[in-house]
């Protein structure tokens, strides 16, 4: 009973208070301020002469937003008093918020607080009350309508943000930190960010840290996507750890130009640079895969059997060990590639199949053979070599790249024949003739020590060709 008097006391109040309003001039001021809300039939118009742009916000006394005029480039805002479902608001009192902007971007103009929508469609507008201090941690007081005022006494609202002095304590009457959290069970969601919009545009933001080592988690909801990030440093260097519907699988990427790092005991030990290239034991890869380390075995690959039997390792020293055979490919670019080559110098213009000999004019190079049974013959240029020895590394092309020519020094290789010396038969042996760099049969065995460079695998009855044959240096 001593409850209900107390708020018809409260009430015959408000009704005073407002009968009194209606008798003011409907053109509100407060202060040394700028800002006017004027009614019309129809509208309520908001003006902040001398400004650019302007925004007005209007919340209910929780805080909640009820309506955004957005960014509007005019000193003007009208307001139809409705809220952003399209429902007229009843009267009573809510809170406002308005920004302005000169024509350079600076803010001129920050007004926040009290908005009185009253009978016969007058409005007012009432300065925020002055924030009060605290220095402990301190309660609430119940939200009843007779503690309405003192529920935002520790708060002020002020341009876009709300700011609590002290501590914030949600299920704890005595925070321990800036903001703290408590349940007394073992299950249930602690903190909750939500935006109520389900676009696919849709965010709702976690930002923890302040300047350039902030951290960020963001959830995006819509219709078949479903994002967390989490990073640090800039908003262009976002880290992002994403799970996609859309997408088959985990997907860990960066949202800019920083590297994606990953480590243990607060060491780096692996990082993917921007331009996609992995380092292990480095933080500045120039290879798609650069591997530095102390270890004995830069990398190392084991029988899952036994796990102490190396199958194929490279040491620290440039060694490569491999527990088996090697095969060079069989199909695709290099098909029937069945010899192993060397990248060799030439004093002229070779060709795949040419027969070549050592240059004794220039050492360290190789030329046509050009004399029959040429002792100083050194084998067949390779066609389509297997396996490829002694390339050398572009440093700055950055990579291992070498065009010149190969020299076949095993296997099976074309070879340019002609029959000047008779037809080739298979099983023949091969020297070189007196043509620059074309192969013949050979008839005198002795003259062969020295001389031989292969065997025919095919036969050519005339003229010239080319034809198989396996390389046999004697």
């Amino acid at each position: 009973m001593k409850r209900w008097a107390r708020n018809w006391r409260i009430w015959v109040l408000v009704g005073i208070v407002l009968m009194i309003a209606a008798l003011v001039p409907v053109f509100a001021r407060f202060g040394d301020t700028d800002l006017t809300a004027t009614p019309y039939a129809d509208v309520i118009r908001f003006e902040a002469e001398g400004v650019a742009t302007l925004q007005v916000r209007i919340f209910d006394l929780s805080g909640r937003e009820l309506w955004d005029s957005g960014v509007v480039s005019s000193w003007v805002v009208d307001w139809d008093r409705r809220n952003e479902f399209g429902e007229r608001l009843a009267y009573g009192a809510y809170l406002y918020q308005a920004v302005g902007w000169d024509v350079d971007g600076s803010v001129v103009l920050e007004r926040s607080g009290k908005l009185a929508l009253l009978p016969g469609d007058k409005v007012q507008l009432q300065a925020a009350p002055a924030v009060a201090s605290s220095t402990g941690s301190g309660t609430l007081p119940p939200c009843d309508s007779e503690a309405k005022e003192a529920v935002y006494a520790p708060m002020a609202y002020h341009a876009t943000n709300w700011y609590v002095s002290g501590r914030l304590g949600v299920g704890t009457d005595a925070p321990g930190f800036d903001v703290d959290v408590r349940k007394s069970v073992n299950s249930g969601t602690r903190i909750r960010i939500e935006n109520s919009n389900t676009g696919s545009n849709a965010f709702a933001d976690l930002i923890v840290g302040s300047g350039t080592g902030k951290a960020y988690a963001v959830q995006k909801f819509g219709p078949g996507f479903s994002k967390f990030t989490w990073g640090g440093m800039s908003l262009a260097n976002w880290a992002r750890f994403r799970s996609d519907s859309g997408v088959a699988g985990l997907i860990f990427t960066t949202g800019g130009a920083g590297p994606l790092v990953f480590g243990t005991s607060d060491s780096e030990r692996m990082r993917v640079s921007p331009s996609g290239n992995v380092g292990i034991g480095t933080t500045n890869p120039v290879a798609t895969l650069q591997v530095q380390g102390d270890e004995a075995n830069l990398l190392a690959l084991y029988d899952s059997a036994n796990p102490i039997d190396i199958k194929f390792k490279v040491a620290k020293t440039g060694n490569v060990y491999a527990d088996g055979s090697y095969y060079s490919p069989t199909t695709a670019v290099q098909a029937g590639s069945a010899d192993v080559a060397e990248r060799i110098n030439t004093s002229e213009w070779v060709e795949p199949g040419n027969v070549v000999e050592i240059d004794p004019e220039h050492p360290g190079f190789f030329r046509k053979a050009s004399s029959p049974y040429s002792t100083r013959v050194a084998g067949i240029i390779s066609t389509s070599p297997g396996v490829v020895l002694g390339n050398n590394f572009d440093a700055q092309a950055d990579k291992w790249e070498d065009n010149r020519p190969v020299l076949a020094i095993a296997g099976r290789v074309p070879v340019k024949v002609s029959v000047e010396n008779g037809p080739i038969q298979i099983g023949d042996l091969l020297v070189s003739s007196s043509v620059p760099g074309v192969a013949m049969k050979a008839t005198d065995l002795a003259a062969c020590v020295g001389a031989t460079i292969g065997k025919a695998m095919e036969p050519l009855e005339e003229g010239t060709g080319v034809i198989m044959a396996q390389v046999m240096l004697r």
